[in-house]
């Protein structure tokens, strides 16, 4: 069986999203032949110019404008995300690789991979399934094409949205955000405190930009290093060089401060944390969620991230703030105040699906089920 799970990095959630189904595909199904392909990442220069940068400056120059965009899209239905000849050049390496590889399935992670995998199907390259995996707790109508046979989403609302826009239910399977195995798996939080120099003593506060938008982590971290609690702060910028460079240069005068680029111990880490600081991105919050770590949001992309933090603010796993300062001072009154995080910590084990890629693994591989799996929730 060749599987092929198709996203772009827009950030890195939809990214680690593709590769947690990827792992779990090939745990599942040792003999598959599974393939992850980033369609941004193989698309040609000029393309990202037009479709990428624009965004990117939205996000971090005129977050308000892209606001207006998004919402706009979705009022009016909107079923590209780009005009369909600028996706044939742009990403004609994909289309290649769909024609040469003959997946029998397609699992996309992200809604312009979706627009692929759809065009992909109508121009003859493919016969392959076609498997949604949305990533965050809000949709939008370009999820719904009438080729794609299986939806699997975070809640029920999403669910609610994809009907609202013409799916059917039996079609929708409700499973949560997919995550990677190590999250579900308990961890030595002494040999991670070893691995990364923090003191077993005093409490520690992870950061994390996330990989796109103007996340103000450095701004967090400034505010977090000057008060006279007992504090580590642990910075994770992933590939965002700039950040890293400004944390780096406050890490200098600020002893307490570790700052991390890319790591593959994020799952260590979280459960060695006490509060976590970061922009609402759907995997950030399904990982957190899975650790039982409280979360403080601030910087959310206007849009599904604003949708992700209400949703983990409701269910008393999370709190939104407004600013960098107002982060840092809600960070050092939940340290000061176990009770709170052992509310919100217990909260987020409620709130976490741990079984989310075991499920949609299970919905590639089998095919959907309309009798025995629509629209099923899985804790």
């Amino acid at each position: 069986m060749k599987i092929l799970v198709l996203t772009l990095s827009f950030g890195s959630g939809h990214v680690r999203a593709a590769r947690a189904v990827a792992r779990e595909l090939a745990r599942q199904a040792p003999d598959a032949e599974v393939r992850v392909v980033d369609a941004l990442a193989d698309s040609r220069r000029l393309f990202r110019v037009g479709y990428a940068w624009p965004y990117w400056a939205m996000l971090r120059y005129a977050p308000s404008l892209w606001d207006r965009f998004f919402r706009a899209r979705v009022a009016r239905q909107s079923q590209h995300t780009a005009p369909a000849w600028s996706l044939r050049w742009g990403c004609a390496s994909v289309f290649r690789a769909i024609a040469e590889f003959k997946p029998e399935v397609i699992v996309s992670t992200e809604v312009t991979a979706c627009e692929l995998a759809t065009m992909a199907r109508r121009a003859g390259l493919t016969q392959a399934r076609l498997v949604n995996v949305i990533t965050d707790h809000e949709a939008e109508p370009i999820w719904v094409q009438p080729e794609v046979e299986s939806y699997a989403v975070a809640d029920e609302a999403v669910s609610a949205q994809l009907c609202s826009w013409g799916a059917l239910s039996e079609k929708i399977v409700v499973c949560g955000i997919p995550t990677d195995a190590a999250f579900a798996r308990q961890h030595d939080t002494a040999v991670t405190r070893a691995r990364h120099g923090l003191d077993e003593r005093a409490p520690v506060v992870i950061l994390m930009a996330g990989g796109m938008g103007p996340a103000r982590i450095d701004e967090v971290a400034e505010r977090l290093c000057r008060n006279d609690q007992p504090i580590q702060v642990v910075a994770i910028t992933g590939h965002n060089a700039r950040m890293r460079g400004k944390l780096e240069r406050l890490g200098l005068a600020a002893a307490s401060l570790r700052v991390l680029g890319w790591v593959d111990d994020v799952a260590d880490l979280m459960q060695s944390a006490a509060v976590l600081v970061t922009k609402p991105g759907g995997l950030t919050t399904a990982e957190a969620a899975l650790s039982q770590l409280p979360v403080v949001m601030f910087d959310a992309i206007p849009g599904p991230e604003q949708r992700n933090a209400e949703r983990v603010a409701a269910a008393g796993a999370g709190i939104i703030v407004n600013s960098p300062n107002e982060a840092a001072t809600v960070t050092l009154e939940l340290l000061r105040d176990e009770h709170q995080r052992k509310r919100m910590s217990a909260a987020a084990k409620v709130f976490a699906r741990s079984q989310a890629s075991i499920e949609i693994a299970r919905l590639v591989l089998q095919g959907h089920q309309p009798e025995s799996q629509a629209v099923r929730t899985t804790a």
